[in-house]
């Protein structure tokens, strides 16, 4: 139910600057009312940080739940991944759009975020690029190979986070491919 009525984007603004203010609570309620997570979806596009940030956590949660619930809103989500310019917001983004069973033209920029995110000099957008690029080349062996020498490169020489997740990919590649390979 949503808390006194009040629309999502001013919910979400309320209370401090710092900290996902109500994210979780708007979060939970998402998840029973799809129409709250279509005012989450549109919040991506307020011009205050602190509502963009919020909505994408909680959109976040709401993927990690029920993920059914945002597919249908996976190019809104994608448009506003590629423009965010709020760093916490771009990290939770990358996750959802990672995450979304996309084909064609959106799964081409998809793709495109992602090598984006490998750019940025945050490593934790970085890592989380790297585990979406992952992600999105399952079904695809010409990009897997390319994912994979990037992947092997963070576990070489990327920050521990990187490094760490990395090595977890690699193993199961390796898994992978010797399931694929019958040994």
């Amino acid at each position: 139910m949503k808390s006194e009525g009040k629309a999502v984007r001013e919910r979400l603004a309320a209370g401090p600057g710092r900290g996902l203010g109500c994210a979780n609570v708007v979060a939970a309620e998402a998840l029973g009312d799809a129409s709250v997570v279509k005012e989450l979806v549109e919040a991506l596009e307020d011009e205050r940080g602190v509502v963009v940030h919020r909505a994408a956590n909680a959109l976040k949660k709401v993927q990690a739940e029920r993920p059914e619930l945002v597919v249908p809103f996976a190019k809104k989500v994608l448009r506003a991944a590629m423009e965010c310019e709020v760093l916490f917001a771009r990290w939770d983004l990358t996750l959802v759009v990672g995450e979304m069973p996309l084909k064609g033209a959106e799964r081409a920029l998809a793709i495109e975020l992602m090598y984006e995110g490998l750019r940025s000099e945050s490593g934790l957008l970085k890592t989380i690029a790297m585990q979406g690029l992952t992600d999105l080349s399952v079904d695809d062996p010409s990009l897997r190979r390319r994912v994979m020498r990037i992947v092997e490169e963070f576990a070489a020489s990327g920050t521990a986070a990187m490094r760490a997740r990395a090595r977890m990919l690699l193993a199961a590649e390796k898994k992978t491919t010797r399931r694929r390979d019958g040994r």
